[in-house]
């Protein structure tokens, strides 16, 4: 097990600096951006990058319906030429009411669409040509990007055996969020263990992120987590 931090983004950027700084010093192996309605993390995370050497960096997770699948390709690849190659990129659904309310579009079918992105997504980050037409999405590049980078590795944000699957096999692993350790161990871990075997991948890699508090007043913690996830 590594151990990394999701940490605060709703700061100037250099305290933002500060705080990964501050915690590759404290020995933390990674440090992770969500993407709500703030900085877009991975614009962040290469100007983070290249302030702050040695320590893995992610995004948990940078939703996918209002990002083309050929720009969010772009855009990963840069972040890793800026940082060295030290980016895991987290894609996720986000939710029915942000994507239909605030960004206009359709929720229809979401996994449909999860497996359609990864199928233009995944090749480009390999530094191939996609050409593919699917029921929602379609994309016919010229040509490979034109980025010297590896390719990230991909953590698909899921839940349900079919995201799971698309997850297992299409790319390298999931990450999950107040997910708690009985339903990791029951359900998420078996689950897409099982489909990159069958898939014939590697071992699929898990990512839990969860709230923590350190404190001696348990009690005081619970009241204030029930107030701030009601």
């Amino acid at each position: 097990m590594r151990i990394g931090v999701m940490f605060e983004v709703g700061q100037p950027i250099d305290d933002v600096i500060a705080q990964v700084d501050g915690l590759r010093a404290a020995g933390l192996e990674s440090a992770w951006a969500s993407q709500i309605f703030g900085y877009d993390a991975l614009t962040l995370l290469a100007v983070v990058g290249r302030e702050v050497p040695d320590i893995e960096l992610g995004t948990a997770v940078v939703p996918t319906y209002p990002r083309n699948p050929v720009m969010l390709a772009g855009q990963a690849l840069t972040v890793q030429a800026a940082t060295g190659g030290r980016l895991t990129l987290g894609v996720g659904l986000s939710h029915q009411v942000v994507i239909e309310n605030v960004f206009g579009q359709s929720f229809d079918r979401p996994a449909r669409h999860m497996r359609e992105y990864l199928s233009i997504l995944m090749p480009l980050l390999m530094g191939e040509q996609v050409a593919f037409t699917g029921e929602t999405l379609r994309a016919a590049t010229f040509g490979a990007l034109e980025i010297e980078a590896p390719a990230p590795p991909v953590l698909v944000a899921a839940l349900g055996p079919t995201m799971l699957g698309l997850a297992a096999r299409l790319a390298s692993g999931t990450a999950t969020w107040m997910t708690g350790p009985s339903t990791i161990q029951s359900h998420i871990v078996p689950v897409i263990r099982k489909a990159a075997a069958e898939a014939g991948r590697g071992e699929p890699r898990v990512a839990v992120g969860l709230p923590v508090c350190v404190t001696t007043d348990v009690a005081a913690a619970r009241e204030t987590a029930a107030e701030l996830f009601a």
